[in-house]
């Protein structure tokens, strides 16, 4: 084991060299010595040896060969979530937590992806925590419980316990059954508090406001809850402006009938039609009273603006 993660260290260190010389050809060289080193690795080989190579930077010509050792990785399941988050927070300052090295935004996704907060940490952070990320929730949450159970290493529990937190409810039922263990019983308490804590935040939470006027726009604009509309009112009730709209009479002896266009409309209005204000039927035009009328109109416009 103990060669191979030798030979591990030292193809990183090639592919590191080429990249910050800019030689082209050595990167090359390095890149294809990796992918066959990788390719003739078997199912037995130890974690520690795919752990080495989470040193790679990620880039267009890693990119694959880290996507098959994270693959390898995630296959042996939660007992690697351990050496993973060693890994991790192996180079980062002691006082540092998850929280300080990972972006946190309350989703495993995105409590596990690659630091923002302190870009200067090696490229094996953002590997092993990206690893982990890709991982099953249910091996991941047994993983980080390992973790808690396992003894010493008080960091690493820290670590797991932030972990098992952010993940919230579903970790629960399994870390319930770890209150026995005597390694894990006062870790596994915080984290059960903590989660307590958070999803009792979660319902003390003040609603929001309702929004008098979004409520309004939506009730009048037809996107409101049907139920929050009052139907009592009388439709009936509302007053129709046309059926006030009296023609103004045209103080003119030569013109005896105003045009209305709304006679000539299409059936269906027919309350605009032939309605006489005084509660009568008025007479309906005949043919050519209209062209007669609107000739007379015409002739009268003339007359009073000086066109003839």
């Amino acid at each position: 084991m103990d060669a191979e993660v030798a030979v591990a260290r030292q193809l990183v260190d090639a592919f590191d060299d080429a990249l910050e010389t800019g030689d082209a050809d050595a990167r090359e060289y390095a890149e294809q010595q990796l992918a066959d080193f990788v390719d003739e690795l078997g199912d037995g080989t130890a974690d520690e040896v795919l752990l080495a190579l989470l040193d790679l930077p990620l880039d267009d010509g890693t990119f694959s060969l880290l996507h098959e050792v994270a693959q390898r990785l995630l296959r042996r399941g939660p007992g690697v979530v351990g050496l993973l988050l060693e890994t991790a927070l192996g180079d980062a300052p002691p006082e540092l937590s998850v929280r300080d090295i990972v972006s946190v935004a309350g989703a495993v996704g995105a409590l596990l992806e690659a630091a923002t907060r302190r870009p200067d940490l090696p490229d094996r952070t953002a590997n092993a925590f990206s690893v982990m990320d890709a991982m099953a929730q249910g091996d991941l949450i047994l993983g980080l419980i390992e973790v808690l159970e396992a003894p010493g290493n008080e960091r690493l529990k820290r670590a797991a316990g932030e972990m098992l937190v952010e993940i919230g409810e579903p970790a629960v039922a399994r870390l319930e059954m770890s209150l026995r263990d005597r390694d894990a019983e006062p870790w596994v308490t915080d984290v059960l508090v903590d989660i307590r804590e958070g999803r009792e935040l979660a319902t003390d939470a003040p609603a929001a406001e309702p929004d008098d006027v979004s409520d309004d726009m939506a009730e009048h604009d037809g996107t409101g809850d049907p139920a929050d509309i009052d139907d009592s009112a009388d439709i009936d009730a509302v007053p129709d402006d046309s059926a006030d709209d009296v023609p103004h009479e045209i103080p003119d002896d030569d013109i005896d009938v105003v045009p209305d266009d709304s006679a000539d409309d299409a059936t269906g209005h027919e309350d605009a039609v032939g309605n006489d204000p005084a509660g009568g039927s008025a007479p309906l035009p005949g043919p050519g009273d209209i062209d007669r009328d609107y000739d007379a109109f015409l002739d009268r416009f003339r007359r009073e603006t000086g066109q003839r």
